[in-house]
């Protein structure tokens, strides 16, 4: 009895060990809050980096770059019959973030043939929502059998000239205040009053200008645009597919059948000319049949 108790204090011990609480590694993830409209709560997947997943491209995070403005691009390759269904729930999406979330900016659809179809559509997102849009339109694409082609997401640092602009503002409204302060102080019929007045309004005219310019990179920080391209047939982005032995095929039958076409438009366009040109040919053969010879006039003469 006393030589099997180490073995059960053992036993029991490491029993106790391979009972532990769920971490990170153990498979089970925290819920993912969403919002109202549906999609992903921005904190929680749309930009909480890591490594980009096979079907929703490259993932950023914006904790890493709060000044910079994104720009979103993706190539989709679809069926030429789903082009236009896709395009319609992208539409939907950013329908249900609302006016103040999302804008369309743009759209186009043409189809050259049942094959080759290109469209294009572009929004203007809340940047906080542009992840998690575009994670849920790639979504759609996969669900319709389609694929990314293309992605890519540039960004420009709004953030430190948009600072600076707004620091050098600062300073030339300082020295505009102290100026009309001074102004205000003059007599009426003072020499120094014309150059403060004239200074004073290039200052104003700078304070315009740069003013504008802050709205304009204030306005690159609170929207990312976010720009989707579909085709299918000659029109899909990315690398060219290798066409398979039945596209081979059919590849030959509709170069054979339009080579076919071109030569009868062509026959069917020479064909007045050739009868014209017989035409002419037959005339000239029966003039010629009964006009006399030089021999027949000799003959007729001497006659």
């Amino acid at each position: 009895m006393r030589r099997a108790l180490p073995f059960l204090v053992l036993l029991l011990a490491t029993t106790a060990c391979g009972v532990a609480e769920p971490d990170s590694g153990s498979g089970v993830e925290p819920p993912v809050r969403t919002t109202s409209s549906g999609i992903p709560d921005a904190q929680d997947s749309a930009f909480t980096g890591g490594e980009a997943g096979r079907e929703a491209g490259p993932n950023i995070g914006t904790a890493a770059a709060p000044d910079v403005a994104f720009t979103y691009r993706y190539g989709f390759r679809l069926g030429a019959d789903r082009i236009a269904a896709v395009q319609g729930q992208h539409q939907e999406i950013c329908e249900r973030l609302t006016l103040a979330r999302c804008r369309i900016t743009g759209m186009s659809y043409r189809a050259d043939n049942a094959r080759d179809v290109e469209a294009m559509l572009a929004f203007a997102v809340d940047p906080a929502m542009a992840g998690a849009f575009s994670r849920e339109a790639v979504q759609n694409v996969t669900a319709a059998e389609g694929a990314i082609a293309e992605s890519e997401i540039t960004g420009e640092n709004a953030g430190t000239p948009l600072r600076a602009n707004q620091r050098g503002r600062a300073d030339l409204e300082a020295d505009l205040a102290r100026i009309e302060t001074r102004l205000r102080g003059l007599d009426p019929m003072s020499a120094e009053k014309s150059g403060l007045e004239t200074r004073a309004a290039q200052l104003r005219t700078q304070i315009r200008a740069m003013r504008e310019a802050g709205d304009a990179q204030q306005a690159t920080l609170a929207t990312t645009p976010v720009l989707f391209r579909y085709g299918s047939g000659r029109h899909a982005p990315g690398p060219a597919p290798t066409p398979t032995l039945g596209e081979t095929a059919r590849d030959s039958g509709e170069t054979a059948l339009a080579g076919l076409l071109l030569l009868l438009r062509l026959i069917i366009i020479a064909a007045p000319w050739a009868l014209a040109g017989l035409a002419g040919f037959w005339i000239v053969r029966r003039l010629a049949r009964h006009m006399p010879t030089n021999a027949q006039r000799t003959e007729t003469d001497a006659a």
